[in-house]
């Protein structure tokens, strides 16, 4: 899931996945790997006899599509007709094949079927290496478009060998001390973990792999079945008898009482992650159908197998676990829940319930205030999808790019075709002083590091009108018509019955700070601004110039991510809101409640935009994700808020009765979801660290927006709109 396979990413039908499919066709595949080491010059031994085993690999063919290497295209250079100088034949592969130390390189490249096998292939090459003496593994520099997919998928196969466990532990390590009970913990932790294979054998058994993005889905569906299993073994360790004193089993009582709070969250996240199939981009899509799917397997068997599993764990003492007295806010249940080392006290809940009612109106406009701030932040969030941006600055992928780039040239490709649409042999000439003039142009322009064109085989266009400028035009005139086949089979040219179209490939930094499309329009203007001059020795001027190659590629990726966030953001909002309004029996009502679940995503991508920092692929996910987890603890407490005032009381009292039912569950849930994810947030993969600590961020301000801003807007006059709906409008003054 490199830059290898990112064309791929991109709807088929949309404007740059053709184009560059178009010029794979015609020029073929510009999937490489480049490869090379310290004092590697063309005189230097290890480098012959590196060619010499690669191309005697038996997949040697089935991998691989060419080799170049800088001791053999200089020395094509220096042979007739050319001639050229050692040192005019390496300036002019400079930045491409020869660094300006005169670093020396090899270039390989790749089929279809060597980038579907990128680990053999990288293995394959690094065990030639270990066959060359004095070279070995260790010491290569390997970079390029098929070497960054193997890069990413490594990254991605080890984060889940290395944090999948530590994630789990620490889920159940939290879940013990929230819960206060071992058994609790256990419970939870086998009804989530079950969730997790799920989505393992959802992945494998599809004949998929875990790539970039799908790396967080075992943990996300760990984290989210969990929330659901918290909840539930809540109400378990509740004593709900007067409610329901026909239900003598707590697992089963636990079950009427939640089923629908866990049925409605779980729906609703399943519908945050489905809207990620209205992404343009493939992973995307498939991350939200894999979770979605996941998820509802997850809730099905949570629902269907917590009686009989709790019963199995706690044995049949479960139904007299915390015999009922007295008061319910005083009541055994809640001192056996105190003893849990993480918990919200009822005297303490009583007294910020209080705190809440009398200064909602404050904390509603305070609020507001804050989603509006943190919105206008996303005006400024930027995407990357630069292979770089997924390793840390000291790692070795890193580290390699920058040294090739420093010793050789340039990595990344920006491909400038031009074409005309007069094919004959007499426009021959005029066509290559064209593409002699772009090259010369391109050279010049500070963000091209190097060119590689046909120019770079012919000599240079005489200056001047006298005899021996003829001859060389003569000269260049017969080396044109003899080695149009030879352009040809390099890939510089392209012949069909539309015309000739010739290949330039700029050389651009897959490290710098610019972003693909800033160098590509910098390449662009350049092109444009030759095309329209004239250059000595030009009559009819190129038809059309296209700009292609991954890099344009991936620019319009990013482009594609934040319409993506966007999109599937407002897809989620539009598919839950519904759900909400139905819950309250109110359009308005339904509205309102969807504010504290707006306000994570508000808050963390905006302090994205805020803070200058880029979003990547595997964050794209988190919006909707976030929505959906956000409304999981909403709808438990507007649950149990509305039986409150059917129940007669008014909105304070159901809101207080409401935080002691819901709030230490929904503590507890944000508290080891949060754990799950905690080991994520170390990972070495940038974009699996960053997908963490959003949902982190998210989580954070899902339990801030349902304890502080939720009850807040419930005890306001705003809330006096779900309130209405309900019989008891008797309460309503308890409340004002």
């Amino acid at each position: 899931m490199g830059s290898a396979g990112v064309h791929q990413w991109l709807p088929e039908g949309r404007l740059e996945r053709l184009r560059y499919e178009a010029f794979a066709k015609n020029f073929g595949t510009d999937q490489v790997v480049l490869i090379s080491w310290e004092k590697c010059a063309i005189d230097d031994s290890r480098l012959a006899a590196f060619q010499e085993r690669i191309v005697r690999l038996p997949e040697y063919a089935l991998w691989f599509t060419k080799l170049e290497a800088t001791d053999s295209v200089v020395a094509s250079l220096m042979q007739p007709p050319l001639r050229l100088s050692e040192e005019e034949a390496k300036s002019r592969l400079r930045g491409v094949l020869c660094g300006n130390d005169d670093t020396a390189c090899v270039v390989l490249g790749v089929t279809e079927e060597g980038v579907r096998s990128h680990k053999k292939v990288v293995d394959a090459i690094r065990t030639v290496s270990d066959e060359v003496s004095d070279l070995g593994r260790e010491q290569l520099r390997m970079v390029g478009t098929v070497f960054e997919a193997y890069a990413v998928d490594e990254a991605a196969e080890a984060s889940l060998q290395k944090l999948v466990l530590p994630s789990s532990i620490l889920g159940f390590v939290l879940s013990a001390l929230c819960l206060g009970s071992i058994r609790g913990a256990l419970l939870v932790l086998m009804i989530a973990s079950f969730g997790q294979l799920i989505a393992i054998g959802l992945v494998f058994y599809t004949g998929n792999q875990f790539s970039a993005v799908l790396i967080v889905l075992p943990t996300l569906v760990f984290m989210l079945t969990l929330s659901g299993a918290i909840h539930l073994v809540n109400y378990f360790f509740d004593d709900h008898t007067e409610r329901f004193p026909s239900i003598s089993d707590r697992g089963t009582r636990s079950i009427v009482i939640g089923w629908q709070p866990c049925l409605l969250s779980s729906a609703t996240t399943m519908l945050g992650m489905g809207s990620l199939v209205t992404s343009q981009l493939a992973p995307v899509r498939q991350f939200g159908i894999f979770s979605a799917i996941s998820l509802g397997v997850a809730t099905a068997f949570l629902l269907l197998v917590f009686p009989s599993v709790a019963s199995w764990i706690f044995g049949s003492s479960g139904s007299r676990l915390v015999p009922s007295h007295g008061d319910r806010s005083e009541s055994t249940a809640l001192r056996e829940r105190n003893k849990s080392w993480i918990f919200f006290p009822v005297s303490l809940q009583v007294a910020y319930t209080n705190w809440v009612g009398r200064r909602s109106s404050g904390i509603v406009v305070v609020s507001l205030l804050l989603i509006g701030g943190t919105s206008c932040g996303l005006y400024y969030l930027r995407s990357s999808t630069k292979f770089c941006d997924m390793f840390p600055e000291s790692s070795r992928t890193n580290s390699d790019m920058r040294w090739f780039e420093a010793h050789v040239g340039p990595i990344a490709t920006v491909e400038v075709l031009v074409h005309f649409r007069d094919g004959s042999r007499e426009s021959l000439l005029n066509q290559v002083r064209w593409i002699q003039a772009i090259d010369d142009s391109l050279e010049e322009n500070q963000t091209v590091g190097g060119v590689f064109s046909v120019a770079t085989f012919i000599p240079n266009w005489p200056k001047g009108s006298n005899v021996r400028a003829a001859v060389v035009r003569s000269v260049l005139k017969n080396r044109i018509d003899s080695g149009l086949e030879e352009f040809a089979s390099k890939g510089l040219v392209h012949m069909d019955s539309e015309g000739r179209t010739w290949r330039l490939m700029a050389k651009v930094s897959a490290v710098s700070k610019s972003s693909y499309g800033e160098m590509t329009e910098s390449i662009r203007k350049t092109v444009m601004d030759t095309m329209q001059s004239e250059p000595d020795g030009t009559s009819q001027k190129p038809d059309n110039a296209e700009f292609t190659g991954l890099s344009p590629v991936m620019n319009d990726t990013q482009i594609a991510l934040l319409q993506d966030l966007g999109l599937s953001f407002l897809s989620a909002f539009l598919l839950i809101t519904p759900v909400m309004m139905w819950m309250v029996s109110s359009i308005r009502g339904g509205l309102l409640i969807m504010l504290p679940n707006i306000f994570p995503v508000t808050f963390a991508f905006g302090m994205m935009g805020w803070l200058g920092l880029s979003l990547d692929i595997a964050g794209i996910l988190t919006a909707s994700i976030a929505l959906g987890i956000a409304v999981d603890d909403t709808l438990h407490f507007v649950s149990w808020y509305k039986r409150e005032l059917d129940a007669g009381l008014s909105r304070l009292e159901a809101v207080k009765r409401t935080y002691v039912a819901c709030g230490n569950a929904m503590l507890h849930t944000t508290i080891i979801s949060c754990s799950a994810m905690i080991p994520f947030m170390f990972s070495e993969f940038i974009p699996t660290g960053q997908f963490a600590k959003l949902m982190v961020v998210m989580l954070v301000g899902a339990i801030v927006g349902d304890l502080v801003m939720l009850p807040a807007l419930l005890l306001s006059p705003l809330g006096k709109v779900i309130a209405s709906r309900n019989k008891s409008t008797q309460s309503l003054n308890g409340a004002a």
